[in-house]
């Protein structure tokens, strides 16, 4: 639904999105500070929730893709950098060097003017905070966006599902031949699947690939009973091999990714004035929610003896979550009144 410009399933999207990855991130760090002390049981169950979770990037780009790759929007090399490659830039200096100086003052690095440059250099080799991988993912995507607006305008309905289904067979249905052992010496000269997800968003809200809400609901639901059986598989019976089906670019997360945006792309989600209301809020903050968060889980997770599988278990997860959430939420809201901050979140 577009209301003055707004398209609300996209806020909607990217907010659920932005949960998903703050669920991610909270039961990942958990299973890495007290993961050897959980049942088998507990164990399945924290991936099975971290997998579960694993669509959240997959959709952020789709929703990029079906906005930027839009043919009726114009994009000059000045706007795509002086706007989009100089915010994620930006934020990445801000960002990398704050977490530089964060892990000098909380994490017994040597505290010097050469560490603190030593942020830049960080910045640079893509080894600050790993969350951040995710604004190099942008930048890769924007500096090809001219070339990939071209080919969006100049292909035909055709064309679009050829180049998807093309990716999809050679980036997530041939590296599971490896499990099995089967050799194939074919490839195509695209190495990241998110270049599919960029187009696959673009397609799907143009209705150049129509997947009715039925079929994008089932896709959905068998991408997350594939990942949670699979997880119960892997951790059950120690075959690492299936860790291949908990990346982005598996064909359950392309499913699960594929069938939330399909389902949610094709709803009338405007209404409801508290939901909107809240889903605006964090939409509106996303990016800087995103960036923010790991501050206040790192935190938590590596300065108090907070342990949620012993004090309080699900209920305690969800309160971390939606604790992160607020907070990260204030602190950008108030980034954003600062003058230079506020383009960078």
């Amino acid at each position: 639904m577009v209301e003055r410009g707004k398209i609300w399933s996209f806020s909607y999207l990217r907010s659920a999105a932005c949960i998903a990855i703050l669920i991610i991130h909270t039961v990942y760090c958990a299973l890495l500070m007290y993961g050897s002390g959980l049942s088998q049981t507990q164990t399945i169950a924290t991936w099975a929730v971290n997998n579960c979770m694993m669509w959240a990037v997959p959709v952020f780009v789709m929703v990029t893709g079906a906005l930027l790759l839009d043919t009726g929007r114009t994009l000059t090399y000045r706007k795509l950098f002086g706007r989009y490659i100089a915010r994620i830039l930006g934020a990445l200096v801000f960002f990398g060097v704050l977490f530089c100086v964060l892990d000098m003052i909380s994490g017994g690095e040597e505290r010097s003017v050469r560490s603190f440059f030593g942020g830049f250099y960080e910045v640079f080799s893509g080894t600050s905070w790993s969350h951040l991988w995710y604004l190099y993912l942008l930048i890769g995507l924007y500096l090809l966006l001219p070339f990939y607006k071209k080919i969006a305008a100049a292909s035909s309905e055709f064309d679009i599902k050829y180049l998807l289904l093309v990716s999809l067979l050679f980036l997530s249905l041939k590296p599971v031949l490896g499990i099995f052992g089967i050799e194939c010496g074919f490839y195509i000269h695209v190495s990241t699947i998110y270049p599919f997800f960029l187009f696959c968003g673009f397609a799907i809200h143009k209705g150049l690939l129509k997947i009715p809400p039925a079929a994008a609901g089932l896709s959905a639901l068998a991408g997350t009973a594939g990942i949670v059986i699979l997880t119960a598989v892997r951790w059950s019976k120690g075959m690492e091999s299936l860790d291949l089906f908990f990346e982005y670019s598996s064909i359950l997360v392309v499913l699960q990714a594929v069938g939330i945006f399909a389902l949610e792309d094709g709803l009338v989600t405007g209404k409801g004035k508290a939901l909107r209301w809240l889903m605006e809020k964090i939409d509106g903050c996303s990016f800087g929610i995103y960036l923010v968060h790991m501050i206040f889980v790192r935190l938590i997770f590596k300065h108090t003896p907070l342990n949620p599988y012993e004090q309080g278990g699900v209920f305690c997860f969800i309160a971390m979550v939606l604790g992160f959430l607020a907070v990260s939420w204030i602190v950008v809201w108030v980034m954003k009144k600062i003058p230079g901050l506020r383009a960078i979140c």
